[in-house]
């Protein structure tokens, strides 16, 4: 549990991994439903691999995917485990290779689900180095924002001043008729 020591001189977050010292119970979560978006991500891009390479492959996994979602959203819940993706991975790596029949042959092809499983955490890896990659930019994003915030404000507020005067025909400026 978050905060509680784990006798190895730091705090455990709830799925048992030790990251930080200063981990919170709102951080773990957000933490776990990270890694369970990531995997999900990293899934539907196997996913995507097997249906250009495997038919049969992909159509094993998708059912695996229907069968065993990720409630990683933050309106979705579910074990730590099952929002973090663990149960999502460790199960493929459970399962022993499965004969699926072809269709139109009298053959079968064999599906590796911890072969699938590896496949799957290598590419969650390479979306993570793209993710930081991706995120190394939050702070020119959130400087951009405030630059184009700042900038609007300045002009509205310029705008408002400007509109009580009253421009003579002599290239004069008043603030309404003189006399």
């Amino acid at each position: 549990m978050a905060g509680q020591k784990d006798g190895r001189g730091g705090p455990r977050n709830r799925t048992g991994r030790t990251h930080d010292p200063y981990s919170t119970p709102l951080r773990d979560a957000n933490r776990d439903r990270l890694y369970g978006m990531l995997t999900a991500r990293a899934a539907m891009t196997l996913l995507t691999y097997l249906t250009e390479i495997n038919k049969a492959g992909a159509t094993f996994f998708q059912e695996y995917m229907a069968n065993n979602p990720i409630p990683y959203a933050f309106w979705a819940s579910g074990k730590v485990k099952d929002v973090s993706g663990e149960t999502f991975i460790e199960g493929l790596l459970a399962m022993s290779p499965t004969n699926i029949e072809e269709k139109y042959r009298d053959n079968y092809i064999t599906v590796d689900p911890p072969a699938l499983a590896v496949r799957l955490l290598d590419i969650r890896l390479a979306l993570r180095d793209e993710w930081i990659a991706d995120l190394a930019h939050v702070r020119e994003e959130n400087a951009d924002i405030m630059k184009v915030s700042c900038m609007t404000s300045l002009e509205n507020s310029f705008c408002l001043d400007c509109d009580d005067v009253d421009f003579d025909d002599d290239g004069g400026a008043g603030l309404g008729p003189q006399e």
